[in-house]
């Protein structure tokens, strides 16, 4: 039987998910570039050098005033004090849970310890070459298929070598290519401009003006780390934000303008702030440093849209590069597990994709659904609330039970609420899934706003 060489780029949760698929499968030779010592991806938690200060440079700037060198390539935009935003009951990948003894809202370092037990637990490392860094990913048309040449540098030997694939899942994460707003005179501020990327914990903001653009998971999280650290906080948003904030944090509409003289300028305000330190909270674009032109992959939207892309998942025009883990706004893992199920079933032959014009419909109709809705064009890939139909179109698609169940979806919804109306408690709760339809709050805080039923 001739064997179907895959390489999987990344070995965070999303190429582990890849690797778990077609290691069940024979006809498949998997193999991973990663280029970290270890699995975990994102979750994988770095300092920042010890000479790189986020509180004393501007970023933006053009040329730096300070004695801080520009930041270090990381991947990881993990911070000392993170813990999960969703319960780990609806979390984890659908074959093997989170150790039972945990909080529903475990630390960082635990997701890091599950990865790596997933990893262990279903013999992964196997097919995973660690320190490894992808230059690049070219295609070449053989008869009617695709093959795909793959060049990378191990890191430690510096050799580079070249090899061949009948397939590539990418797996290389989006929480990297940081996502600044166009803001007049940016590079003119003269206290610290940096990014939620680099943030790693609230000692050093002592006493000093914070002001955070973004009101989403990463912005309302790290303004509630420094209340009692920053001598005043500031969280700056485009809508007012989903959760109810504790009262030192004072939220402004958008920054419109950041001043020289280190005032900071809000929409429709006339109250300036004179700030220390801009950290934006505004997300990421997607980065694929090593896709070569021959690879027809485009970026479009501020780096925010891939094209073209069906199901957000396999390239239109060449079906053998598919992409693992690029929505956002989801629960993560059991979603890549559904993804790289699908995309096994494909290169297996067992699923059939549609045709290429009705692929480039369905991405096109995708894409106007979202703008219908109100959301931006930058939202290509955002699911939110689309994410329990997307996830059962997948199952659908391929015939097999959805593994993220309607208690999941329900687990979720709940939480959400627990989330937005008890931002300082939320987290202390714990829950439990019962069966495939029900779960149950275990503990609940008796002066907290509790807001649904399960």
């Amino acid at each position: 039987m001739k064997k179907i060489r895959v390489a999987v780029i990344g070995a965070g949760a999303a190429g582990l998910a890849a690797l778990r698929q077609l290691s069940k499968y024979d006809v498949f030779q998997p193999v991973a570039y990663e280029i970290e010592r270890q699995v975990g991806g994102t979750w994988i938690y770095k300092d920042l050098a010890d000479d790189f200060d986020p509180t004393n440079i501007n970023l933006l700037a053009s040329q730096s005033t300070t004695s801080s060198p520009p930041p270090p390539h990381c991947h990881s935009s993990m911070y000392q004090g993170l813990y999960t935003n969703i319960p780990k009951e609806i979390m984890a990948f659908p074959d093997l849970p989170f150790p039972q003894q945990l909080p529903s809202y475990p630390h960082h370092t635990d997701v890091l310890a599950y990865l790596r037990n997933y990893a262990h637990q279903f013999k992964l490392l196997q097919y995973i070459q660690f320190g490894t860094m992808v230059n690049s990913l070219s295609r070449q048309q053989i008869e009617d298929k695709s093959s795909w040449t793959l060049t990378y540098t191990d890191l430690d030997s510096k050799e580079t070598t070249t090899t061949q694939f009948d397939a590539v899942i990418v797996c290389n994460g989006h929480y990297c290519k940081t996502s600044y707003p166009d803001i007049p005179d940016l590079d003119q501020f003269p206290g610290a401009v940096t990014h939620s990327h680099y943030y790693r914990e609230p000692s050093i903001y002592k006493d000093k003006v914070v002001v955070l653009m973004g009101p989403g998971p990463s912005g309302t999280d790290i303004a509630i780390e420094l209340i009692d650290t920053a001598k005043e906080i500031y969280l700056s948003c485009h809508k007012q934000p989903a959760a109810n904030l504790p009262s030192k944090i004072v939220v402004k509409n958008t920054i419109t303008k950041l001043h020289s003289n280190g005032f900071v300028q809000f929409e429709k305000d006339p109250q300036l702030v004179k700030a220390d330190c801009v950290i934006f909270c505004t997300g990421y674009g997607y980065e694929f440093p090593f896709l070569t032109p021959s690879c027809n992959v485009t970026l479009e939207n501020q780096q925010r849209r891939i094209r073209p892309l069906f199901m957000h998942i396999f390239h239109i025009d060449h079906p053998t590069l598919s992409f693992v883990g690029i929505c956002a706004k989801i629960v993560p893992f059991g979603q890549f597990y559904l993804q790289a199920s699908v995309v096994t079933s494909v290169l297996l032959n067992q699923t059939p994709l549609p045709s290429i014009d009705e692929m480039e419909r369905d991405e096109e109709n995708d894409y106007q659904d979202r703008l219908a809705a109100g959301l931006q064009p930058r939202h290509a890939h955002f699911l939110g609330v689309r994410q329990w139909a997307y996830n059962d179109r997948l199952a659908t698609f391929i015939n097999v039970k959805n593994p993220m169940s309607k208690a999941i979806e329900k687990t979720y919804k709940y939480a959400m609420g627990w989330r937005q109306n008890n931002i300082l408690e939320y987290r202390h709760q714990n829950y439990r899934i019962i069966d495939e339809d029900t779960f149950e709050h275990v503990n609940a805080c008796k002066n907290c706003n509790q807001t649904s039923t399960n």
